[in-house]
């Protein structure tokens, strides 16, 4: 009785716009939580590598190029679970009846709204999985990050000399003006620049 009464209250305090999502699909349903856990299949044990032929040839697929293989595991792209019997609004589904691709009933810009307001109401989790989610979003930044070079541990990327130097440069101006009233100091007593040579490089 009492959790019945928890999560009526629950409800009520919920806006509109989320209790007729979660009325139009339950979260028993729909949610991610009951989306089936991620597993990740075994591959095959890598084949021993080919020779490849020269690198002068003008075949970039004869050079070892590999293209990306769509069918290939993404941690991101599993996340997006939709059930056959009950389609996932945020997911577009396919109809394989003419082989046609059918839109979301919820668009990106309504799903970003409707994560917000989950977000707010700490009822994230309700919500079927979609690309504006939280979880997704990490995950497909962990996942690019890992391809996207000097985004590792330990490595960096070569950046414009003002960048490289930007550190070094500042810790300059820290110092300056940490003795800058040493400086001044300086200035008066000897004649307010009078023989001064101890001009601040830039």
């Amino acid at each position: 009785m009492s959790t019945t009464t928890a999560a009526t209250d629950l409800v009520s305090k919920l806006p509109l716009r989320l209790r007729n999502f979660f009325a139009r699909y339950p979260p028993q349903i729909y949610s991610a939580a009951v989306r089936p856990p991620v597993t990740e299949p075994e591959t095959p044990a890598p084949a021993a590598e080919e020779s490849l032929p020269s690198p002068y040839t003008p075949n970039r697929d004869a050079k070892g190029f590999k293209k990306p293989d769509p069918k290939a595991f993404s941690p991101s792209k599993s996340l997006l679970y939709t059930n056959p019997e009950h389609p996932n609004p945020f997911l577009p589904r396919k109809n394989f009846r003419n082989g046609k691709w059918i839109g979301p009933p919820i668009g990106l810009r309504r799903q970003a709204e409707l994560v917000k307001l989950a977000i707010k109401y700490n009822v994230e989790a309700l919500l079927p999985p979609g690309r504006k989610s939280t979880e997704y979003k990490e995950t497909r930044r962990a996942e690019r990050g890992l391809a996207i070079k000097g985004t590792g541990v330990g490595q960096k990327v070569k950046g414009h000399k003002w960048e490289r130097t930007m550190e070094a440069r500042l810790e300059d101006r820290r110092k300056a003006i940490m003795e800058m009233p040493e400086m001044i100091r300086l200035w008066k007593q000897r004649g307010h620049g009078r023989g001064w040579k101890q001009w601040p490089k830039r």
